[in-house]
């Protein structure tokens, strides 16, 4: 309690001196234009001021050590979660209330769809930050940043996906409806149009994002990632995994694929800040410049060409500097020395 009302009588007295001090520069202020600014106001202190509190670009890591320990923590979800699932088992031995199923959904598919949707949900929000600064460049007349709002919002319906799970539900019914059985039965009705629409909106990030070395290879990797848990999702699997085996690559392939995701997306974010602050070198485009002929090339530029000294003007109209650097190479230093005496006979007269 000492403490506590301790550190509140030390905001107090802060806020009390910022309050003075912003009483202060109001009323110089008012005095000065008789009108006052809308921050003029001494309602908040200096520590309100929008150079002294974070903005959004400070959320993005510059850190490598940053993006891994957020890689590696979603690792460590998956794990636990794998980990849970393959001990199933032994675990409702221990607790006989809890079925091994139960553990499985419970530790396995609910925390891995939770991690999911966590790290979809960060995923569109650094989409949106990249695109409030991508739409300033330039350069960009084509409007290529516009992908990073739909990326956006894919990741944030991706992110709802992944604890509602309404794409099986969904498929099933359209399969109902339609009366037709695909060799891959009701998975085509969401796999193919998934597929057909992350792969061109991946490919369009992979393009933009191409300047960025590591962050084009970590969206390539999350390509490979969701192309393995696609397969696994439709039955697909090396021919030594068993079904449990296919099962646990589909689920790892998705989890790890979401994670690739956040981890580009980070990295694409960092470069496009430092971009914006002018900490990335770029190579400048070599450009042609027009040959000269060669005739003009073999002719040596003319001199220029110098007044003489009864051209000059030497009624103080131009300044002493300009005089002495036009007449210092033709002119002696006696001539110099007489020719200021007639200058300053001529402003005394």
């Amino acid at each position: 309690m000492g403490q506590h009302a301790g550190r509140e009588g030390r905001r107090r007295r802060v806020l009390k001196e910022e309050l003075l001090t912003a009483g202060a520069t109001s009323r110089h202020t008012a005095a000065e234009s008789q009108t006052l600014e809308p921050g003029d106001t001494p309602r908040y202190g200096a520590g309100a001021n929008i150079e002294n509190h974070p903005q959004v670009t400070d959320f993005v890591p510059r850190r490598y050590r940053v993006l891994g320990s957020l890689l590696l923590l979603g690792i460590a979800a998956g794990g636990l979660a794998e980990l849970a699932a393959h001990y199933a088992q032994p675990l409702s031995q221990i607790l006989p209330q809890i079925s091994a199923e139960e553990i499985t959904r419970i530790f396995c598919h609910r925390l891995q769809a939770w991690t999911s949707a966590l790290v979809l949900l960060a995923t569109a929000t650094y989409a949106c930050l990249i695109y409030s600064l991508r739409r300033h460049r330039i350069e960009d007349t084509r409007g290529g940043y516009r992908v990073w709002r739909l990326a956006a919002w894919i990741a944030g319906v991706m992110s709802l996906n992944a604890v509602v799970g309404w794409h099986e539900p969904v498929a099933r019914l359209l399969g109902s409806m339609i009366g037709w059985q695909s060799p891959i039965n009701h998975a085509f009705w969401w796999l193919i149009p998934t597929a057909l629409l992350g792969g061109w909106l991946l490919a369009k990030i992979i393009r933009d994002a191409a300047e960025c070395r590591l962050a084009l290879l970590t969206y390539s990797s999350a390509g490979g990632c969701f192309l393995v848990a696609a397969g696994g999702s439709v039955g697909w699997s090396l021919p030594w995994w068993d079904s449990a085996g296919g099962d646990v690559a589909s689920r790892t392939a998705l989890l790890a694929a979401h994670l690739l995701l956040l981890s580009g997306t980070l990295l694409y974010a960092r470069y496009v800040v430092l971009d914006v602050q002018g900490l990335i070198e770029h190579r400048k485009s070599e450009q042609k410049q027009p040959s000269a002929p060669p005739a003009a090339e073999s002719q040596p530029a003319p001199p220029a060409e110098t007044a003489s000294g009864s051209d000059q003007w030497v009624d103080g109209s131009q300044p002493e500097l300009y005089e002495e650097s036009a007449t210092s190479q033709r002119l002696s230093k006696s001539e110099r020395k007489r020719l200021r005496k007639q200058k300053n006979r001529k402003r005394a007269a």
